[in-house]
């Protein structure tokens, strides 16, 4: 499942992106196409902040607070190909910018032609990365929803639970079909064995509290320590 989100104030802008990124995927693939529409900035911002996955977003930059918005979105989506709605009365200056990295532009007033190449070479360059996924920077989910890729960096936590392991990124969390000894092996260090039923990613530990046997991460979560994985954990501690 591919994740897209589309920021406009405009309802006519918005609904023409959505209606052919939609015919333009399903010409394209069988993936699906999840689409996340911000009509506010206050949408915008809340979706940003939660940290939900997007492999692909469209944001109008000419709204107040968008272009920092913007930002904080690469930060949290490293691969994502992102496509700004701009309009000539803004300095390229202000938005070309290695901390935003956008691939495409689309410039006010719309032209029908000109979205519709921003948005046909964006679904093509994200469905060759679906295709070919990179596994360095992000992890692929196989399920019956469909293909979707992670980044490492969005990860909390994997749990297996109900004999299905479970991917927590914050936002959400996917299941599918693995066992944490072969996801210890296949993800190397970042991720650190604490129970037999979670891998935590390290980058995501705030806090170990070896008293009540507890992991602290990112966002309030708490995750047991095991006595077996106890030692590791004090070992962790004091490399970091």
């Amino acid at each position: 499942m591919i994740g897209m989100l589309i920021s406009s104030m405009s309802e006519k802008e918005t609904g023409y992106i959505c209606v052919r990124a939609k015919d333009m995927m399903g010409s394209m693939s069988d993936e699906m196409l999840e689409i996340h529409k911000c009509q506010t900035i206050e949408m915008l911002k809340e979706l940003v902040e939660s940290g939900e996955k997007a492999d692909l977003a469209c944001i109008d930059i000419t709204i107040p607070e968008a272009l920092e918005l913007t930002k904080l979105f690469r930060s949290k989506n490293e691969t994502a190909y992102i496509i700004l709605i701009a309009s000539l009365k803004i300095s390229p200056v202000t938005y070309m910018k290695p901390s935003i990295r956008a691939e495409s532009l689309i410039l006010k007033p719309f032209q029908s032609q000109q979205v519709d190449m921003a948005v046909k070479e964006a679904i093509q360059e994200v469905l060759k990365k679906y295709q070919n996924p990179d596994i360095d920077k992000v992890f692929v989910v196989d399920n019956q929803e469909g293909r979707v890729l992670i980044e490492y960096s969005a990860i909390y936590f994997f749990e297996a639970r109900n004999k299905k392991i479970y991917l927590n990124t914050g936002a959400r969390e996917y299941g599918f079909y693995s066992t944490i000894e072969q996801l210890q092996e296949e993800l190397g260090e970042q991720f650190i064995r604490c129970h037999r039923g979670f891998l935590v990613n390290q980058k995501k530990i705030e806090r170990v509290i070896f008293s009540k046997n507890l992991i602290l991460l990112a966002d309030g979560y708490e995750i047991p320590v095991s006595r077996t994985y106890k030692s590791i954990l004090k070992e962790f501690r004091t490399s970091v």
